[in-house]
Parts: structure tokens; C-alpha cells; sequence
């Protein structure tokens, strides 16, 4: 093989390789724009709470379900506090079976 012929394999692997780079920062732009979009919207409705909440980094704040359930609270306008009865769906019942 001549080398200009291994030297534009070289060349064709390197811009493939680029691309693929290219393609995974894209991913992970596109990853953090939805993260910080989507807390922004729980905030904007976490406002609305009193006394309100923030949440400063998404996937730390809401493990341990705190801040998703007073987001439910927010979206349904019910208390879902723990001790509140809440109609059971029907298929809750199901697991019982």
C-alpha cells in the first residue's frame, strides 16, 4: 500500500473519530440544557409553596422523594403529607392477588 493511500485511511479514521466526539458533547449539552430546564420548572412551581423550596442540583435533592412529593402537592393542589388517606387507584388492589 502506498503510504499516501495509508495516510488518507489515517485521515478518514481521525475525522470519524472526531465526529464521534463531536456527537457525544453534543449529547451531553444537550443532557444538561434539559436538566437545568427541567429545574427551573419544578422551581417556578416550588414557589408557589409555602414556605417554598428550591432545588439547586436535580438528581441530589429529589432521592429521597421530599421534593417530588411537595411538587405533587403544588401540581394537584392536595396535601399528600404521610397520614393523609388518598383514594387507592383500582390496580393497587391488584397486587394482593
Amino acid at each position: 500500500m502506498a503510504a499516501h493511500e495509508w495516510d488518507w485511511f489515517q485521515r478518514e479514521e481521525l475525522i470519524g473519530q472526531i465526529s464521534d466526539i463531536r456527537v457525544q458533547n453534543l449529547q451531553v449539552e444537550r443532557e444538561n440544557v434539559q436538566k437545568r430546564t427541567f429545574t427551573r420548572w419544578i422551581n417556578l412551581h416550588l414557589e408557589k409553596r409555602n414556605p417554598p423550596l428550591e432545588v439547586k442540583d436535580l438528581f441530589v435533592d429529589i432521592q429521597d422523594g421530599k421534593i417530588l412529593m411537595a411538587l405533587l402537592e403544588v401540581l394537584s393542589g392536595r396535601n399528600l403529607s404521610p397520614g393523609h388517606q388518598l383514594l387507592c387507584p383500582w390496580w393497587a388492589s391488584m397486587g394482593s392477588l
